[in-house]
């Protein structure tokens, strides 16, 4: 082990490394070298020698860690923008801590991505996850009461108190927001919320469905929706 051409090879490295936007290839043998020489230092006996010598040996101490800290630290930025960008990385220039890091850092990524596209997918308006699986709100219209006539009441056997105040009530009527998509993949059959059977589908099958279950399937890149002029 030489100290000065060992302090001044990882020199060089962190230079490197602080001069270039891209990740230097860094090896875990190298690494575990670096680690050695900042081991050996650190435990280099000092009181034995002269005050030069001390001076020297402590300077090198020095160096060594903070060198090698920097220089995880440069790397460390380098892997946090490249993960941000989701970029690929040749995992042979990073040391095991590294591409596990760079690893988990791009799953969490993505997964906060997907999350993110789900509440902006709408026209750019934020919606909790849940809605996008909640029953849709729907108005209810009740249709016009039927009143019977005066003839029809003279002709219909009831009691004539029932006869001036029976009225027949309607069936509440239920209306869905529809949106009119093409297919762009194969499709299972569903059941939409408004209890029609709607599929299966094939690519550029073009269907109109109710917009919580056309939405979702837009979102999913199963399908897009075709405007309507």
């Amino acid at each position: 082990m030489n100290l000065k051409t060992d302090y001044q090879n990882l020199y060089e490295h962190w230079l490197k490394e602080f001069e270039k936007s891209e990740l230097t290839p860094l090896t875990q043998e190298t690494f575990n070298y670096y680690m050695k020489n900042v081991d050996y230092i650190a435990k280099y006996e000092l009181e034995t020698r002269r005050n030069v010598e001390i001076h020297i040996l402590k300077s090198y101490k020095y160096g060594f860690k903070y060198l090698l800290n920097d220089l995880l630290k440069i790397r460390e930025v380098k892997l946090l923008n490249a993960a941000l960008a989701l970029q690929e990385i040749d995992y042979n220039n990073l040391i095991e801590a590294e591409k596990l890091f760079y690893q988990n850092l791009v799953s969490t990524i993505k997964g906060f991505k997907k999350l993110k596209r789900l509440t902006l997918y709408e026209e750019d308006k934020p919606i909790e996850l849940d809605n996008v699986l909640e029953v849709e709100e729907i108005p209810v219209h009740p249709s016009p009461a039927i009143v019977p006539t005066k003839k029809e009441l003279e002709i219909t056997e009831v009691e004539p108190a029932q006869k001036k105040s029976e009225i027949t009530q309607s069936e509440q009527v239920v209306q869905y927001d529809y949106i009119l998509i093409r297919f762009n993949n194969p499709s299972p059959p569903l059941v939409g919320i408004d209890g029609i059977n709607y599929g299966p589908f094939q690519a550029n099958d073009i269907a109109n469905m109710p917009h919580k279950n056309a939405k979702i399937l837009i979102y999913e890149k199963i399908a897009e929706e075709i405007e309507v002029v």
